[in-house]
């Protein structure tokens, strides 16, 4: 088996994310003191967040973003295209993705082919 270098640290970042996910509801600005927790243990370690995680962060206060919680989501359009749009009641900063039914929008670390060992 092999030794993971860091895994300590992913497993505090993980326990981290799941605090702050758990507590959203409750109290979001304890869940942004979280998420600013977990993104400076991951920015310390030079760790890389997966981008499903990345993308459920709020950029300026580190809050989870959780629809009809912590977010409003709505969709847009902007020159033929379509946006959905996260607007974080914490801090009010917005966050767009693009979003099409004929597209792919994944990044290249969710896509099959950027997997080259899986590690249990």
């Amino acid at each position: 088996m092999k030794k993971i270098q860091g895994n300590d640290s992913f497993q505090r970042i993980n326990y981290l994310y799941q605090i702050s996910k758990e507590i959203a509801d409750k109290n979001p600005v304890l869940s942004a003191y979280y998420g600013n927790l977990f993104i400076n243990v991951a920015k310390k370690n030079v760790a890389k967040i997966h981008p499903d995680i990345k993308r459920q962060i709020c950029k300026k206060c580190r809050c989870i973003l959780i629809h009809k919680v912590t977010a409003n989501m709505s969709i847009k359009k902007k020159n033929k295209s379509k946006m959905v749009e996260y607007l974080c009641n914490t801090c009010g900063s917005k966050k767009n993705f693009p979003a099409k039914k004929d597209k792919d929008y994944r990044t290249w670390l969710e896509k099959p082919e950027s997997v080259v060992e899986v590690v249990s």
